[in-house]
């Protein structure tokens, strides 16, 4: 069953690398699995964003080896190899990592996912949560997390402005994502904030932390 499970989360990742890999303009052999939730298109620029993934009880080890394991997984024979920075600072007992500023959104939404694990590890955080600052418009960031309600593939969020959110994560290799702004749910930003807080970390803080560096080789997908 362990087994399987990794399986299934590996033929999820790949499925939209190899996607990427079509030539632009023609139809593809994915098979998109529909969500609940319909919405409008936010574009979002990732180079206007410094990111982070916040994870709660967990390791150093488990992070690196997972990360590792991503850039693996994603990496097939004809790939360019790229060298992805990520810090690791620690919050209290959270761990929090910042994103290499040229990972494409596809991989950083993914990531937030893939660190909630697949197999019965006691290192596996007990919350992974995506937190996307805008460089330039607070109203901007953004938090996110998986969807509770639905399958791993699908996470939701709320923006600053309070505007909510889901991500298709087999689509969200676009060069400007996938986010689709939604009414079908309703998430209050100041509540997730809140939330965070109530379980040991201000995020309003974590820009100010000191992160130790560590390079991951990953497929380049851009």
């Amino acid at each position: 069953m362990k087994n399987l499970i990794k399986i299934l989360a590996i033929v999820f990742i790949l499925t939209g690398c190899n996607h990427i890999r079509k030539e632009s303009g023609k139809e593809n052999n994915v098979q998109e699995k529909e969500t609940p939730y319909s919405g409008k298109l936010e574009k979002v620029d990732s180079k206007n964003y410094d990111r982070y993934i916040l994870t709660k009880t967990t390791t150093d080890s488990f992070i690196i080896s997972m990360l590792k394991e991503y850039g693996e997984i994603m990496t097939v024979e004809d790939d360019k190899y790229k060298t992805y920075n990520f810090g690791i600072a620690n919050y209290e007992n959270w761990k929090i990592i910042k994103v290499d500023s040229t990972l494409n959104f596809y991989s950083y939404h993914n990531i937030v996912g893939w660190l909630s694990g697949y197999d019965e590890n006691p290192e596996i955080p007990e919350y992974s949560i995506g937190f996307a600052k805008n460089i330039h418009n607070a109203e901007k960031n953004y938090i996110f997390y998986r969807d509770p309600n639905w399958y791993d593939d699908t996470q939701i969020g709320v923006f600053y402005s309070n505007k909510s959110f889901y991500i298709y994560l087999p689509s969200a290799y676009e060069e400007y994502g996938n986010l689709m702004i939604t009414k079908d749910f309703k998430i209050s930003v100041n509540e997730t904030i809140d939330f965070a807080k109530r379980q040991g970390i201000d995020i309003s803080k974590i820009e100010s932390l000191k992160y130790f560096e560590h390079k991951i080789k990953m497929c380049d997908l851009d």
